[in-house]
């Protein structure tokens, strides 16, 4: 009989969590519907205020006065003007090629390719099997799937819901326990070594799996030149605060709009992140060694596993995003976890940055204007943060500073418009939660990411990652026909 979500409470209780229901208690319920209503009526108050103030006012007169007399050079010493003029156009550009994206077939099950789905762990107790389960129970064909299991040398009981989803799944589940915590990139690279499918997929072990996500992942791997696929991912813990809530709106954004432009543009999305990608078996597997072993800086490189593999198959294959491959991860619930995640992927960001610089304008051209731009934006907004408000009161004329407001706040607003019009939820507003986050601490980060590149700690973990040369006897494979008889093998 086929394992259903109805069997595993824990992850039915993780999938029931991404509907659109209030949170328990009446007392949570109210204050939150409180604080969203806020944040609406907020919302349009700002937008009346700031047209009020643009329009009624003479607080706009300085710019309106150098268009008038066609002094043209003006603008081009004001910073502000120049980032908000560029940002509209590109938003302008990317939302037409938003609105054309649509995506592939998925795969039928007849043509299904072998797959091999990689669930590295740390530390992840029971969600792990929730996420293993997920995988089981999608609608794929069970003798062509292998799941790949990965204990990182956990402190918890991880392994222990490991070991139980393989005696669940015999034959399906293959679980493997390393002796000491090498990172998710040294969990990955083990998986990916491991893998008999044609096709590799990864799945973050705090992320569970719709049921047709398999199918449609696979349907693109029709296209010869594709080398990799990114799903879609959606904030299982979404309705916990406005934290969660902020992050839903971003990671659609993040995937629907620039993953979907990027690959309608000859298929240059430049990051296929962990929480479900797939990538060809012979594309990567020549890949490993030098991605294992990555350093900048002279440093080993622990995170940005992801975007660092995405960067080496895009130089000569198509990466695409396939919004039906849908995932459900979970997101940091506080502003100091946040913060630290947001920290850690700028700084993998950088670094990526200068490898993708270097080869990205053979590709499409537009894809490369958006590429390089999205690189140039982060570099110079703090600049022009500092310039629009802290120089301006400064100096006494605050013309730049409307300016940046207005420009900043109509951008939020159609972020935020993004997610209301093809999502039918109540958490469209938070998309200018993000703005606002964004604009006071997150356009910061980027130099701070800069001054402290050879940090390399995780930041959201608490192990130190040894990189150490691998020793494959001192790891513990349970073949999945002989589970139940070998459950008690240990490391080494």
């Amino acid at each position: 009989m086929e394992p259903s979500f109805a069997t595993y409470p824990s992850m039915k209780t993780q999938l029931e969590s991404t509907l659109p229901l209030p949170l328990p208690g009446a007392y949570v319920e109210r204050v939150s519907d409180i604080w969203d209503r806020f944040l609406i009526v907020a919302i349009f108050v700002g937008m009346f205020g700031l047209a009020y103030a643009a329009l009624a006012t003479p607080l706009l007169q300085p710019i309106v006065d150098l268009a008038r007399r066609h002094h043209w050079s003006g603008f081009w010493v004001r910073p502000t003007v120049i980032w908000i003029a560029m940002g509209f156009l590109l938003m302008f550009v990317r939302t037409l090629l938003w609105l054309r994206y649509r995506p592939f077939a998925p795969a039928s099950f007849n043509e299904a390719p072998r797959l091999t789905v990689v669930i590295p762990a740390y530390n992840e107790g029971e969600m792990v099997e929730d996420s293993i389960a997920s995988v089981a129970a999608a609608n794929y064909p069970k003798d062509r799937l292998q799941i790949i299991a990965i204990d990182d040398g956990s402190k918890d009981d991880t392994w222990r819901y490991i070991e139980r989803a393989a005696q669940r799944y015999p034959g399906l589940v293959t679980p493997i326990r390393l002796a000491q915590n090498r990172g998710k990139r040294g969990a990955l690279a083990e998986g990916f070594r491991r893998a008999t499918g044609e096709v590799i997929i990864t799945v973050d072990s705090d992320s569970i799996i719709d049921g047709e996500t398999l199918l449609a992942i696979a349907g693109p791997f029709r296209d010869e030149r594709v080398g990799a696929v990114v799903g879609h991912a959606d904030v299982a813990n979404r309705w916990v605060n406005w934290l969660t809530k902020m992050q839903q709106v971003r990671y659609y954004a993040a995937f629907h709009v620039i993953k979907g432009t990027e690959s309608l543009l000859s298929g240059t999305v430049t990051c296929a992140s962990g929480c479900c990608s797939a990538y060809r078996r012979e594309v990567i597997l020549p890949e490993l060694p030098g991605w294992e072993t990555q350093t900048f800086l002279g440093v080993a490189a622990t995170f940005g596993d992801d975007r660092a593999l995405t960067n080496r198959v895009l130089r000569r294959w198509r990466v695409v995003f396939q919004s039906t491959a849908v995932s459900r991860t979970n997101v940091p619930e506080s502003m100091r976890v946040f913060l630290r995640q947001q920290l850690r992927w700028k700084k993998s960001w950088l670094r990526e940055s200068t490898y993708v610089a270097r080869y990205f304008w053979r590709k499409n051209p537009l894809a490369a204007l958006f590429t390089y731009s999205s690189i140039l934006f982060p570099l110079i907004s703090p600049l022009v943060v500092v310039h629009a408000v802290y120089l301006r009161f400064a100096s006494g004329s605050t013309d730049g500073l409307w300016f940046y407001l207005i420009g900043t706040y109509a951008m939020a607003l159609l972020y935020s418009l993004y997610y209301a019009f093809r999502r039918d939820t109540a958490v469209w507003h938070h998309g200018m939660s993000f703005v606002a986050v964004y604009m006071a601490v997150l356009v910061f980060q980027t130099y701070w990411g800069v001054f402290t590149m050879r940090d390399n700690r995780w930041g959201t973990r608490d192990s130190t990652v040894k990189h150490e040369p691998v020793d494959h006897s001192r790891i513990t494979v349970l073949l999945p026909d002989v589970v139940p008889s070998v459950a008690s093998v240990a490391a080494g």
